[in-house]
């Protein structure tokens, strides 16, 4: 039998159980004798694809290969009659992709309520026999089992869900010597290659993720991070980065085994700050200068800077250009005049052919948003902190339009000088998907996922923290992730210095 030790992340709470409605919706207008290219599309817009790992969703589904045959698992999906048998059945494909695993969970829990922290290390202990799944994957795991009702939360603790006496029927007659001895990987689903994928060449972007992590995997660093690399942080893969690892002597794991004390993250900072202040990379973090903002602006029309402002977020964070694609495109809009046309609510009477169809778009959502809410910026200089000034933008340019773009927004601001909030500091930080992987195998957060405006703002002042106190700390801890060499199960965690939950496995 399997033991797989991959799943998607698939957030919490609403976002998890959306995730899933996302799988189903998968399942269900996937047909037999279709092209891997529409499976990968649909499995991208349901956001369960990883470029880096992307035979995790195809485990999952049982299928691949350049024409799909859709698997058992995905009829069954299909066929559900209602929700709750369609996570009935995905639940136990978990069971089948990894009996091992779920025995040992459902047992554990089955004596009493345990903490996601004391079944990981279970895991990692001698009493496992199995293979150990990645931390970040053994929430997705236990995520996936409380969505289904398998098991549920009780504080911070998991007890037994609703489905999870049928659940335990199934794992009950598994012995674990039996199962190892018996132990075989299944068969790992086919990935085209791109020339079987029929992609054109010039429908391929000019930078894309493959090529990201191609320069990633032989960057000094030594190893591939598992995330994606966003095109604000490409830069650092190229950067000539000496290792941080070996400078010192290694922290005792007994300092940081029952967690991550205030002393050991502060000499983790520390050490990052003694190695950044010797690697001198430029930052390449936008100013306001970049687009053209001016403080004088603000005092003119306060609520027309703000629109621009948001529409350089968005750009920044959704076209997929680098540093200088961003700009250009930013620039043609404004050079045409479209964004003031947008801003008061006229069509542009031309466009270019300069102009990116994505960045109108783009644009056009950040017009109507910032439409939505007058006097938006009159609203920010009455706010007392960056806390309340981010609750406020979260809540005019959130509802699934802005996310980490509101910290940019808010760094933005106050570079420009307009608002001045004694905590601003730790809302400027972009707590990018490497950035949270990096911040909590170092202790800093306690997930690496960020399922709400909450969650990021915890990233970037966890992030801000980390880099002590650089502005740009997204690219301090970034650049300190690469050029270590971290990741999850990690090469180098018997020889590195540095205190990791990594080094605890």
């Amino acid at each position: 039998m399997p033991q797989v030790i991959e799943f998607p992340p698939i957030g919490s709470g609403a976002d998890a159980r959306a995730a899933l409605g996302e799988l189903v919706r998968v399942c269900k207008e996937t047909q037999d004798g279709e092209g891997f290219r529409d499976l990968r599309t649909r499995l991208r817009q349901a956001k369960l694809w990883e470029p880096t790992r992307p035979r995790v969703a195809l485990r999952i589904l049982g299928t691949g290969g350049k024409t799909i045959t859709r698997s058992p698992f995905m009829v069954r999906v299909a066929e559900a009659a209602n929700e709750d048998a369609a996570l009935e059945a995905i639940a136990e494909r978990l069971f089948e992709l990894n009996a091992l695993l779920a025995k040992a969970i459902s047992d554990l829990i089955a004596q009493r309520a345990h903490g996601k922290d004391e079944l990981y290390k279970h895991l990692g202990s001698f009493a496992y026999k199995g293979k150990v799944p990645s931390r970040p994957d053994l929430d997705a795991w236990l995520q996936v089992m409380l969505t289904a009702g398998v098991y549920k939360q009780l504080g911070i603790a998991i007890v037994p869900g609703s489905r999870f006496d049928r659940f335990a029927r199934l794992v009950a007659g598994i012995d674990a010597d039996e199962f190892l001895a018996e132990d075989g990987p299944a068969p790992e689903p086919e990935l085209p290659a791109l020339e079987d994928d029929a992609v054109p060449a010039a429908a391929l972007p000019a930078i894309d993720s493959t090529a990201v992590i191609a320069a990633i995997s032989t960057s000094p660093g030594g190893s591939p991070s598992s995330s994606y690399l966003p095109p604000a942080l490409r830069h650092l893969a190229a950067a000539p980065l000496a290792s941080p690892r070996g400078r010192e002597r290694p922290v005792a794991p007994s300092r940081f085994s029952a967690g991550f004390p205030d002393d050991v993250l502060d000499e983790t900072t520390r050490r990052i700050g003694a190695w950044w202040s010797e690697a001198k990379v430029p930052s390449q973090a936008h100013r306001p200068d970049d687009f053209g903002f001016d403080p004088e602006a603000w005092v003119e029309g306060a609520d027309e800077l703000l629109y621009r402002i948001a529409v350089a977020a968005a750009l920044a964070f959704r076209l997929d250009a680098d540093r200088d694609g961003v700009v250009r495109a930013f620039k043609a809009l404004d050079a045409a005049g479209v964004l003031a046309d947008l801003y008061h609510g006229t069509v542009p009477a031309d466009l270019p052919a300069e102009i990116d169809a994505r960045a109108l778009m783009l644009a056009s959502l950040a017009a109507r948003r910032c439409a939505e809410v007058p006097d938006l910026a009159a609203s920010l200089e009455q706010k007392k902190t960056a806390a309340e000034a981010f609750a406020t933008l979260d809540a005019a340019l959130g509802r699934g339009l802005f996310r980490i773009e509101i910290l940019w927004i808010l760094r933005m601001l106050g570079q420009l000088g307009v608002v001045r909030y004694d905590d601003l500091a730790d809302y400027s930080a972009l707590p990018y998907r490497i950035v949270r992987d990096a911040l909590f195998r170092l202790g800093f957060v306690d997930t690496p996922y960020a399922s709400d405006a909450a969650s990021l703002a915890g990233g970037s002042r966890a992030a801000r923290r980390a880099a002590g106190g650089e502005e740009a700390g997204d690219e301090v801890v970034a650049a300190f992730a690469l050029a270590a060499g971290c990741a999850y199960d990690c090469p180098n965690r018997k020889t590195c210095d540095f205190p990791c939950r990594e080094r605890l496995e």
